[in-house]
């Protein structure tokens, strides 16, 4: 039927169906795969499909998958379309080429169904959709698996299809949309479609390229077989009641501030610093509605004081086998050893949860003393990034000129100068002390080291372009970013010696959220266009391969206000935070 024309750049090549998977997201709704920092820029693999859709399989778990293309049609008419999947799926099918007009039409499974199961769900199946020939249109399609089988497919009627009849969409009728964002890292193993080609990688321009298979198996699909682990552990909560907590009688709430009511109060034995959250609401069969539904979220660090996160709707759990749960509050990186969830349901009926996991990391007071197993440190701390870190003792701190140490018993330090380090010290027994000069260490009649002391002198020039001891401290750029986010809710960071950029984004309110990139060129790449159920911190990582060296833009839409920042790439290598 020929390729229509079209302007439009984003518009592939014909007759290809690119699926790309997403790894290790928990969770069994499209909300955790539109919150995770892979999704869509960092896929770990890809694959071309020959139909629309996949067969039921159970290979993997906890992964999401995202399908875009265009879509054109034999002849005029009306058109239906159909979605089926395991879990959660939906089916974009926009009014015209452009990505921005996708909730068009929209269909979805909220569940999971059968491969052919097409009637399960009400919102499975569009209307009549009036389609013309030679235009292309533009569809996409989301998948998020949990745990056990997983596959997804979209289907049509033609006006030719009779009746309740609903067929596969084949390649042939698909191009490749070519400007989505994802890039699986260079080296990753993927499938090029090629049977006959071997060690399929992906290469530094995003592609996934194989190399001609030799020998006498040349022409065997075998070559090319990569085996998959098909034994992973699960994050399925059953629906047996002796596996679900519940509180039939309300006490007197941790939080003076509340009610009597039902709560949990969970104790993590010492100060942690809290990222995120996954909840199994109260998942018994036939009583899931005794699962927390309006929600309270408490944090304190002595269990006396207590401090607000915010209130919440929470779903309820499926009563299945099979049920994942749900992303829970984002905890945007708060500071609490207690966390104290609260029902503000009706309280005359029992109320209670499957299960809650924490996201944290450990993080005592800044100044705590700590062990960071290197043999080369010492006055081992905790710093303000949650990392026990102490002085090396080969480094220079680079803060004084010139160091003269006189006739002083010296304890346990590093002693440090730009250029000359002087001494006729005593070091203390049982003492380790590093003497680093820039250019020379001097020991001066009368130096003397005691019993048991350890002592260290050694040469580290300085820098002119050595960070600060300040900077060198807060070497997490993803924590530094998130701090900067207190003040600005969208922050463009480059990933130190790598092709990758993390942008950060804070959301102030619940809601619709549009995140894009856009080059130079005005190409549109988009990051999120979805509705967000919980405010706080989130990041989305991508590679800039795909763009060209530039000056590009990201920015952020939420209901009250856009955002615009600088994403630069190449020129000369410049990466630069912006403060």
């Amino acid at each position: 039927m020929g390729k229509p024309n079209t302007s439009n750049t984003c518009i592939g090549p014909i007759n290809k169906i690119e699926k790309f998977r997403y790894d290790n997201i928990i969770g069994s709704t499209l909300n955790d795969l539109y919150a995770d920092p892979d999704f869509p820029g960092m896929p770990n693999t890809s694959n071309i499909l020959p139909l629309f859709g996949t067969k039921l399989e159970s290979q993997f778990n906890n992964v999401g998958n995202l399908v875009s293309g265009y879509i054109t049609v034999p002849v005029s008419g009306n058109y239906k379309f159909n979605v089926t999947g395991d879990d959660n799926t939906i089916l974009f099918i926009s009014s015209d080429d452009s990505s921005e007009n996708k909730q068009a039409h929209q269909v979805f499974v909220s569940g999971n169904t059968g491969m052919t199961e097409h009637t399960k769900y009400i919102y499975q199946s569009t209307s009549n959709i009036y389609l013309q020939a030679g235009q292309f249109y533009y569809i996409e399609l989301n998948h998020k698996e949990s745990t056990g089988n997983e596959h997804f497919g979209a289907f049509w009627r033609t006006p030719f299809t009779g009746t309740g009849v609903w067929k596969r969409i084949p390649s042939f009728f698909m191009s490749q949309y070519a400007c989505d964002i994802a890039c699986v890292p260079q080296g990753t193993l993927c499938d090029d479609g090629n049977p006959y080609t071997n060690d399929d990688q992906y290469n530094g321009s995003c592609d996934c390229v194989g190399t001609p298979c030799s020998g006498p198996d040349c022409d065997s699909p075998l070559a090319s077989y990569v085996p998959y682990e098909k034994c992973n552990v699960t994050d399925q909560f059953d629906n047996k009641a002796s596996n679900n907590w519940i509180s039939c009688q309300v006490n007197y709430n941790p939080n003076p501030s509340r009610n009597r009511s039902h709560f949990i109060k969970y104790d993590l034995g010492e100060r942690h610093q809290l990222i995120s959250s996954q909840i199994w609401n109260y998942n018994v069969q036939n009583e899931t509605n005794k699962g927390f539904q309006a929600v309270a979220i408490d944090y304190s660090s002595d269990g006396t004081s207590w401090t607000t996160i915010d209130t919440y709707t929470w779903p309820l759990a499926s009563g299945e086998s099979t049920y994942g749960g749900f992303t829970g509050p984002n905890l945007s990186g708060i500071f609490a050893r207690y966390i104290l969830i609260t029902s503000l349901d009706d309280s005359t009926t029992c109320r209670g949860l499957g299960k809650v996991v924490f996201r944290a990391i450990f993080c005592p007071l800044q100044g705590t003393a700590c062990d960071d197993k290197n043999a080369f440190t010492i006055n081992d701390v905790f710093n303000g990034n949650c990392e026990c870190i102490g002085e090396n003792l080969y480094v220079n701190q680079c803060q004084d000129m010139n160091l003269t140490l006189g006739d002083v018993t010296l304890e346990t330090d590093v002693y440090s100068a730009i250029h000359h380090v002087t001494s006729t010290s005593n070091i203390a027994t049982q003492s380790t002390v590093s003497l680093i000069g820039g250019e020379s260490v001097t020991l001066e009649v009368g130096f003397e080291t005691q019993s048991n002391a350890i002592f260290v002198a050694a040469i580290d020039a300085c820098d002119p372009n050595r960070p600060t001891l300040s900077e060198v401290s807060n070497k997490s750029e993803s924590l530094y970013a998130a701090r900067l986010l207190k003040s600005s809710d969208l922050m463009v960071v480059p990933v130190p010696d790598s092709d990758m950029v993390d942008i950060h984004y804070k959301i102030n309110n619940p809601g619709q959220v549009i995140l894009r990139v856009v080059d130079k060129d005005n190409k549109v790449y988009t990051l999120a266009n979805n509705k967000y159920e919980n405010k706080g911190q989130f990041r989305k990582r991508i590679r800039t391969a795909k763009l060209s060296n530039g000056i590009h833009t990201v920015s952020l839409t939420t209901s009250s206000k856009t955002i615009i920042e600088k994403l630069i790439v190449g020129l000369n290598n410049k990466k630069e935070i912006k403060n």
